[in-house]
């Protein structure tokens, strides 16, 4: 079976407003599935990357933000999509302190589109993520911001 090293971000701030964090979440079209789907920024690592490199990149190449630093290195998981077994690594990114204007780019997405980008509070990210590992990724960022705070 064919394996693919992936990196995934989650990308949180802090609302102050409303003293909750809040997840950055992708809106995609699936031209494979004809539908739309709630995702997390992830991607694959490419040959002589770091993770770390990796996370950096896609989210500069999908949202557009530059300059992040990653927080923590929090979970691994893995899952087989077209017989292809995916590793990710899931890295917890702090955009609280970055001023950035948010872009969607779909360059080297393949059949999918993002169609919009939108800061979610931990409930909400959950009720809209398609993923199970992605919706267990929020939980794990969430006990640890917790424990950070």
């Amino acid at each position: 079976m064919e394996i693919s090293n992936d990196a995934q971000a989650v990308i949180f701030r802090l609302n102050k407003a409303l003293n909750k964090y809040e997840f950055l979440v992708l809106f995609r079209f699936d031209k494979e599935k004809n539908k739309n789907h709630c995702r997390l920024i992830k991607g694959g690592v490419k040959k002589g990357e770091a993770p770390k490199d990796a996370v950096i990149r896609e989210v500069e190449e999908e949202v557009g933000i530059k300059g992040v630093s990653i927080t923590a290195n929090i979970h691994q998981y893995d899952y087989v999509a077209g017989g292809v077994l995916h590793k990710v690594l899931v890295f917890l990114i702090d955009a609280s302190a970055i001023n950035f204007d948010l872009r969607i780019s779909s360059s080297g997405e393949g059949g999918f589109t993002i169609k919009s980008i939108k800061w979610l509070d931990k409930e909400n990210a959950l009720k809209q993520l398609n993923f199970l590992d992605e919706k267990k990724v929020i939980n794990i960022a969430s006990i640890y911001l917790k424990k950070k705070a």
